[in-house]
């Protein structure tokens, strides 16, 4: 029972619209314009830098929130662990979005910066190392996501928590399915110079 609505709540956390929500209140429907994506980056493109770094935070604090109320309720590590999954998977494959949502970087983070903030900064300043050098934020959001389990591995944390981060990775990757494409094609857009100041 702990884990099912550990597992409910945070799903359906997860799946609040923060993107289409931000969008909406400009008479935008995001779905329609750039990539269709909901996260922060096709906002930020579609509607400027203020709407996609309000989507960036919304989304961060679902995955934050999710984990924390959990926490507090039950302070059980292993609910906590679920809770970050079922977070990231109500933001990616959201039900009343009929599966489509965003591609779960920001708020992996914000689960991440509660199961373990030490790993969660260092998965930022990974991130931001990687938009610099190669200017493609798949790249980015993919090299970060994937080495979170890798930290935390090296960090020797929780096996529950390593877990979930395994798990939230595939989901962030799993995502990813058509930036991968485009990289294997050369065709994945990059972020100019003057965009990264």
């Amino acid at each position: 029972m702990l884990i099912a609505i550990s597992f409910i709540v945070s799903y359906l956390i997860g799946a609040f619209p923060t993107g289409q929500l931000i969008a909406h209140l400009r008479g935008v429907r995001i779905g329609e314009h750039g990539s269709g994506n909901v996260g922060a980056t096709n906002v930020g493109r579609i509607l400027g830098k203020r709407a996609g770094l309000n989507t960036l935070l919304g989304d961060i604090l679902k995955g934050y929130l999710a984990v924390f109320l959990i926490t507090i309720i039950f302070d059980n590590q292993l609910a906590s662990s679920v809770a970050a999954v079922a977070v990231v998977l109500g933001h990616c494959f959201s039900i009343p979005g009929k599966l489509q949502g965003g591609k779960g970087v920001a708020t992996a983070l914000g689960a991440l910066l509660f199961l373990s903030p030490e790993i969660g900064m260092m998965v930022v300043l990974l991130f931001g190392a990687v938009l610099i050098a190669f200017r493609i934020v798949s790249v980015a959001s993919i090299s970060a996501t994937v080495s979170a389990p890798l930290f935390a591995m090296l960090w020797n944390i929780p096996d529950p928590k390593v877990y979930a981060l395994m798990a939230m990775a595939l989901s962030v990757v799993a995502r990813h399915h058509a930036n991968l494409k485009r990289l294997v094609e050369g065709s994945e857009p990059k972020i100019n110079r003057v965009q990264l100041k």
